[in-house]
């Protein structure tokens, strides 16, 4: 699934809030901005400063986009995770050491979108990461399964003296989008989780929840029984980005 894909997957949805410190306005400004491509145009995109993030009580889980080039800045952000728990928080960088992009994860950051590096693969990976989080709010607000889908009917027991039919199901095969199919990648290699969740921009807690959606996607219950199951493919090796 390529990025316009993913654009038109969110824009289906009711079109959501997204919140940004006014600080970030020329780099997230759609005609010019080095960001303006992405939250614009599946987002209503409202600024507000440190304060009113903290204090305002209808965010609801909206995305929430902050600058985090300072320790001071970092601080910032975990105020604003504090308040708001289960909300997306996107840090932005301009980062060629990595310290802004530690300080940002270990403040509270999902995802850190870095202007150093191109930022059309990041825009890629962030709306990614905007659909799964949008997705994610949608099935937390579902009804639980049985109350959904009445309870099949047991069927009524076979003669025994007829000979039971053997059912034979074929195997789907599962489709996998850009960012998953270079996720099967990188589980291949001896690459921790840790790293590629580094190497995506994306928090171990974010990484783990993608790594589980590919299992159920799968079929398998771990990373072992992934490896055996994937069919190997030597033109998808893993894409690395490095800091720098």
């Amino acid at each position: 699934m390529n990025t316009a894909q993913l654009s038109r997957g969110i824009e289906t949805m009711t079109k959501p809030n997204a919140f940004a410190h006014p600080s970030l306005r020329d780099y997230l400004d759609p005609a010019n901005g080095p960001c303006g491509s992405l939250l614009a145009p599946a987002f209503d995109l409202e600024f507000a400063d440190y304060d009113e993030l903290t204090a305002r009580g209808d965010i609801d889980g909206a995305p929430i986009v902050l600058p985090v080039n300072t320790e001071h800045q970092a601080e910032r952000l975990r105020a604003v995770r504090a308040t708001h728990a289960m909300g997306l928080i996107v840090a932005v960088t301009n980062d060629v050491t990595g310290h802004s992009t530690y300080f940002a994860i270990r403040s509270g950051a999902n995802f850190v979108v870095n202007i150093a590096i191109s930022i059309e693969r990041q825009a890629e990976l962030l709306r990614t990461q905007l659909l799964d989080h949008l997705h994610s709010a949608r099935d937390t607000r579902r009804p639980p399964r049985d109350v959904m889908t009445p309870r099949r009917p047991q069927e009524p027991p076979r003669p025994r003296n007829l000979a039971p039919t053997r059912e034979i199901r074929r195997p789907a095969t599962p489709t996998l989008d850009d960012f998953d199919t270079r996720l099967l990648s990188m589980l291949r290699t001896s690459m921790t989780v840790a790293e590629i969740a580094r190497h995506n921009y994306l928090s171990e807690r974010s990484m783990y929840r993608r790594i589980r959606n590919l299992y159920d996607t799968m079929g398998v219950r771990s990373r072992a029984e992934l490896v055996r199951a994937a069919p190997r493919d030597d033109s998808s090796a893993p894409v690395v980005m490095l800091h720098g």
